[in-house]
């Protein structure tokens, strides 16, 4: 169990001022909850009227703080990774990584000190903040779930493409820092990938992201930190529509109650769960971060990836012009419009796309016989490839490969229409929309988008026997495991059979039947929530199917209600047959 009663000592002890306390919340891990009266505390009458929490500076875990601790072990492995390439989430993960597996050290081995040198809690950063690592849970999403179970109960899903991506990407980085670099030969304990995955994991699931709400006048060397972990708030779950809110000022981050929560607690004693909001999330974002979906998410939207045709004989100069101009292959379709950004357009009736997803349509359904041509023009620079951004997953920022050549050597690629060149997005959102075959490149646009989610479709389809697979091997797997013995008091031996040591139960799979050891309580708490997430990833993968028949059913009619109204299409298309 998470040490709840060592950690509000800690809290209170390190200035923590609340009206909140944190409890179990039925199946969503650990919650805050308003309670009134107000729990005892010290120095409670220190909050204001409406406010219900407040966590002092030198509790905000960032980037900075970490860079500052005095861990000898940490410090070298962020020398021998070169400071300027640890990035916020980078140092975060390194710190709650190297303080878990060193207190899961201790535990087992009664070592009082083997981290530093120095005997201030203060500068060592891993004893000021030890009760608050030892309430980290043992998350679980897609990402951390062995890979096998999560292809077959993703099996076919958007979701499934990022989550194998994700997984590549953070096997790649742990291999870096862990064999080329070697950045962790001096620690205690040695990480395993399955920790990494972890801390990666944990961090996403309960960063906040500061941005502008430090004040214009604070010159701090944290002031230019974005990304924060905030001990005591970060319990607090997601709701649609939250009824706390948070803000930065220069001795800390507060948290205030909005008015229906505070009305509600007037009347008499009342205990009610705060939530924030953390954002406008899909369940594909939820699933894929938190390890969660809400019912009835009334945000909906799907990214398609949607790469171009290799046998399009324009296909290289596209490819170049998506490169200068930043447009990933890839289109988000919102069924909201308020969901998405400002730049939002209608697609068709019901589905609204971006901007760049717009003009990445265009340049897909232009063909010579429309005027497209290209010719090779001296650059005056090579090109810029955007590179990946250490805090985000590729799927967001990684660009498609591509074989790009030299362009400063053999001139650069630049497309025509009618002998106008498509060097800039102005010049292309000029140009296209005053074409004759402008309502024809309408319709091949939405015949792009139906193709691409009839293809997800079918995927989805094709591969529903994997779903019923999988379930077959959890349900024998946790039969087997529940017939071994659980013991239920006190000192439960720690011993872990999903890993070599409690170290390794970072990442928990399906237990397996060994009855020469006791399963702990940690790992039935850790079987639960692999049990729970399963039924999320069954129950998200039919939603997505339900979405994406849905968008292809307004593409559709769409399609149907260009073909009826538009006589130049008719006439058009008419042409085409007679060529044909």
């Amino acid at each position: 169990m998470i040490p709840l009663a060592s950690f509000c000592h800690w809290a209170n002890t390190n200035g923590v001022v609340s009206r909140l306390i944190p409890e179990d919340s039925k199946g969503m891990g650990i919650g805050l909850f308003f309670v009134n009266p107000a729990p005892e505390n010290n120095n409670k009458n220190e909050l204001d009227q409406g406010e219900l929490l407040f966590v002092p500076r030198s509790l905000l875990l960032s980037r900075s703080r970490v860079i500052q601790f005095n861990c000898p072990f940490l410090q070298k492995s962020i020398s021998i990774i070169n400071p300027s390439n640890v990035s916020e989430r980078l140092a975060i993960i390194l710190f709650i990584l190297s303080q878990r597996l060193l207190l899961e050290h201790r535990t087992q081995q009664k070592l009082d000190h083997s981290c530093s040198t120095s005997n201030s809690a203060d500068e060592s950063g891993q004893d000021l903040f030890a009760d608050y690592i030892a309430t980290l849970p043992d998350v679980s999403t897609p990402v951390t779930l062995d890979p096998e179970l999560v292809r077959g109960y993703l099996a076919g899903t958007l979701l499934l493409d990022s989550v194998c991506a994700k997984r590549s990407k953070l096997e790649a980085e742990f291999e870096h820092l862990s064999g080329k670099l070697g950045a962790f030969e001096d620690w205690p304990c040695r990480p395993t990938l399955e920790n990494f995955i972890w801390a990666d994991a944990t961090f996403w699931s309960r960063v906040l992201s500061f941005k502008t709400q430090w004040a214009d006048n604070d010159t701090s060397g944290d002031s230019n930190d974005d990304m924060h972990m905030v001990p005591y708030l970060d319990f607090a779950n997601h709701a649609v529509k939250p009824n706390i809110r948070w803000e930065v000022d220069f001795d800390g981050l507060r948290v205030w109650g909005q008015e229906s929560l505070l009305q509600d607690s007037k009347d008499g004693a009342v205990e009610r769960e705060v939530f924030l909001s953390y954002g406008n999330k899909p369940n594909t974002e939820l699933l894929f971060l938190y390890g969660f979906i809400l019912q009835n998410n009334p945000t909906q939207f799907l990214t398609l990836a949607m790469p171009m045709d290799e046998d399009d004989p324009y296909y290289m100069p596209k490819a170049h012009s998506l490169m200068r101009w930043r447009i990933l292959p890839r289109i988000p379709i919102y069924l909201n419009k308020t969901d998405g950004p400002d730049d939002l357009e209608e697609l068709c009736p019901g589905l609204w796309i971006t901007l760049k997803s717009r003009y990445l349509l265009w340049l897909y359904a232009l063909s010579e016989d429309d005027g497209l041509s290209a010719l090779i023009e001296e650059p005056e620079s090579k090109v810029c490839v955007m590179q990946d951004s250490a805090d985000q997953d590729d799927d967001e920022n990684a660009l498609e490969e591509a074989d790009l050549v030299d362009e400063d050597v053999v001139g650069q690629l630049v497309l025509t229409i009618n002998d106008t060149k498509i060097d800039t997005l102005e010049v292309l959102e000029s140009i296209v929309p005053k074409l004759d075959i402008f309502p024809v490149i309408k319709l091949r646009t939405l015949v792009l988008v139906s193709d691409r989610i009839e293809y997800y479709v079918s995927r989805i389809m094709e591969t529903g026997n994997r779903v019923q697979k999988a379930d077959i091997e959890t349900i024998k797997t946790l039969h087997s495991a529940n017939g071994s013995p659980t013991p239920d008091h006190a000192e439960i031996p720690r011993v872990s059979r999903i890993g070599k040591n409690i170290g390794d139960c970072l990442m928990p799979t399906i237990l397996e039947p060994d009855h020469t050891q006791p399963i702990t309580t940690r790992q039935l708490e850790a079987e639960t929530q692999v049990s729970n997430l399963v039924t999320m990833m069954k129950n998200y993968r039919a939603e997505e199917m339900n979405v994406l028949v849905g968008m292809g059913n307004v593409l559709g009619e769409a399609q149907t209600q260009c073909h009826e109204e538009s006589e130049f299409i008719q006439s058009y298309l008419a042409r085409m047959q007679l060529q044909e």
